[in-house]
């Protein structure tokens, strides 16, 4: 079973991949950046404060009351009967499952981090399947945002989307989302279809402007453009 999806936010996919500039020390740069987000079901970081992060939500698409339920940080209430790594040795790897059955989806995240200067490279790849037929699919939110002072550019061209900044810490990162060939074309809820800057294809994205100390409540401010796009239907 294929899992169908409309991936959106600060920038959406299901695979990501980073280039970082900063730390010269060889220990310190191999365990710059990681998934040091441990209160998300998915998230990443460097080891630096006030730098760029990011992470994954999800919501289903068979109710249109699901985006009240947005999936972000662990919660013991959201009743996932899996989740947290089965597999991560603390450097270069991770991968986990996500099984939500209240949203009637099951998502994979596998992260691995190439070794080189200044940081690396990091990518995450996000898979996942329906848990039965009559489920509609699944909207994934991957999102980044800076947390301090810094740069952020976006542009999404033939399914792919290209991130470049800048911060005082890392320097020049860029960003690369590229969807699976497999991916199907969602049925995108009348919640999302008002919103300025989603537009149809396999990758969408939009840009929210916050205050530096609220990053870290993009679920908040995700649900907020939800609302405020349901009330002006």
């Amino acid at each position: 079973m294929q899992l169908r999806g409309l991936v959106a936010a600060v920038v959406l996919s299901t695979a990501v991949l980073v280039a970082a500039h900063s730390d010269t020390d060889p220990l310190n740069s191999e365990l710059q950046w990681g998934t040091y987000r441990p209160n998300l079901y998915f998230g990443t970081r460097p080891r630096l404060p006030n730098s760029l992060l990011s992470g994954l939500m999800w919501f289903g698409l068979d109710d249109q009351r699901n985006w009240q339920k947005i999936r972000h940080s662990c919660e013991l209430g959201d009743n996932l009967s899996e989740y947290g790594y089965s597999r991560h040795n603390g450097r270069d790897f991770g991968e986990q499952t996500m099984r939500d059955n209240d949203q009637g989806v099951e998502i994979k995240s596998t992260f691995i981090k190439v070794p080189g200067q200044l940081g690396g490279s990091w990518a995450v790849r996000f898979t996942g399947r329906t848990l039965n037929e009559d489920t509609q699919g699944v909207s994934l939110v991957y999102y980044f945002g800076l947390e301090g002072n810094g740069t952020l550019s976006t542009s999404v061209k033939d399914d792919v989307a290209m991130v470049r900044g800048r911060t005082p810490d890392l320097g020049n990162f860029r960003i690369r989302i590229v969807p699976a060939h497999s991916n199907q074309l969602p049925v995108v809820p009348e919640d999302l279809r008002n919103i300025g800057g989603i537009h149809g294809g396999r990758i969408s994205g939009v840009g929210l402007k916050v205050p530096k100390t609220d990053v870290w409540k993009a679920k908040d401010a995700f649900q907020d453009v939800l609302l405020e796009s349901a009330q002006t239907r």
